[in-house]
């Protein structure tokens, strides 16, 4: 049996794709065993959330609320299991705009939120003062 040149390069490129499937593919492969704990390093974190300045707010996450900021003394700290993914709060407190923000939980973390007063909100980056009314008939009668 005579191969011609196509047919050998061919065949001798089937052959190296199945000697190298052989060895990708081989029993316990695709079960990696889970990543060892670094010695000292708990299974659980602590998130921490404080306010700027010290004033009783409360921390949601999403329609759940997490618990209350009393003071600078008495911050909220919340364990949460190590790297089950970022946590987006809400920080809301009496006077002062929603603050929205995210938690790491690959570490010990520390959140610091600065509040601004509602009546101060001109001052945020990107505040535009509210347009009148189109469809409201003016005050001056013409």
């Amino acid at each position: 049996m005579s191969l011609s040149r196509r047919q050998g390069a061919t065949l001798a490129i089937g052959t190296l794709c199945v000697a190298m499937g052989a060895l990708m593919i081989r029993p316990g492969a695709a079960q990696t065993p889970p990543a060892p704990e670094r010695e000292g390093e708990s299974a659980t974190v602590k998130l921490t959330f404080q306010t700027v300045p010290p004033v009783k707010a409360e921390v949601w996450w999403g329609k759940k609320k997490l618990g209350l900021i009393v003071d600078r003394r008495r911050p909220l700290i919340i364990e949460r299991p190590r790297d089950s993914g970022p946590l987006d709060v809400t920080v809301k407190a009496e006077g002062f705009l929603p603050v929205h923000t995210r938690a790491y939980t690959f570490d010990d973390y520390r959140v610091s939120v600065k509040l601004t007063a509602a009546n101060e909100k001109h001052t945020l980056f990107g505040y535009r003062t509210p347009l009148p009314d189109a469809g409201a008939p003016s005050d001056a009668a013409p």
